[in-house]
C-alpha cells in the first residue's frame, strides 16, 4: 500500500488517471467546437490540435472505443452522454487553472504551464484553486492590493 509522505515517479502518481493526456485533449478540444458549432469533423480537430488526420482518426477510434465518442467514418463526431460531462469537467479544469495562473501574473506561458499542469493538477488542488479564485473575485480590493504588489515587484526586479 502507498504511503502519502513517499516519493515516487511522475508515472506512477498519474497512473489511475482513466485517459491519458492525449484522449483529454481530444474530448476537451472536441467539446469545445462542439459549444461554438453544430458539426465537429476530424479536419476540425485536426486543426485546432495542428495534428494530421490520420493520427486524429486514429485517436476519434480509440476514444470511440471507450465510449466517450460516436463516430462513424465521413461522418460528424458526436460525444456522448459521458464524453459530453467529462468535456464541460476537462474544460472547467483547464479555465480555472488558467484563471488561477492569470491571478499569479503568469503572462508569457500561460498557455504552456496551463495545459501542463491540468493534465497533473488532482481534484484537492483543483478546488482549492477555485476557492482562491472565487476569494479574490468577492474581494476585489485584496486582488488590487496583489496586483500593485505584482507591479512595484516587477519594476524593482
Amino acid at each position: 500500500m502507498r504511503k502519502k509522505e513517499d516519493y515516487y515517479t511522475f508515472n506512477e502518481y498519474i497512473k489511475n488517471n482513466n485517459l491519458t493526456p492525449s484522449e483529454e485533449d481530444y474530448i476537451e478540444m472536441i467539446y469545445r467546437l462542439k459549444l461554438e458549432k453544430d458539426k465537429v469533423q476530424v479536419k476540425d480537430i485536426s486543426k485546432q490540435l495542428n495534428i494530421k488526420p490520420p493520427s486524429v482518426t486514429k485517436m476519434i477510434k480509440k476514444l470511440n472505443d471507450k465510449k466517450l465518442l460516436i463516430y462513424r467514418k465521413y461522418d460528424n463526431i458526436e460525444l456522448t452522454e459521458l464524453g459530453y460531462s467529462m468535456g464541460e469537467k476537462l474544460l472547467n479544469r483547464h479555465n480555472t487553472i488558467r484563471e488561477f495562473l492569470t491571478i499569479l501574473g503568469i503572462e508569457s506561458s500561460l498557455h504552456e504551464e496551463t495545459e501542463t499542469i491540468e493534465h497533473t493538477i488532482n481534484m484537492e488542488t483543483l478546488i482549492k484553486m477555485e476557492e482562491l479564485i472565487n476569494f479574490f473575485y468577492e474581494n476585489r480590493e485584496i486582488l488590487s492590493k496583489l496586483r500593485a504588489y505584482q507591479e512595484e515587484n516587477k519594476i524593482k526586479g
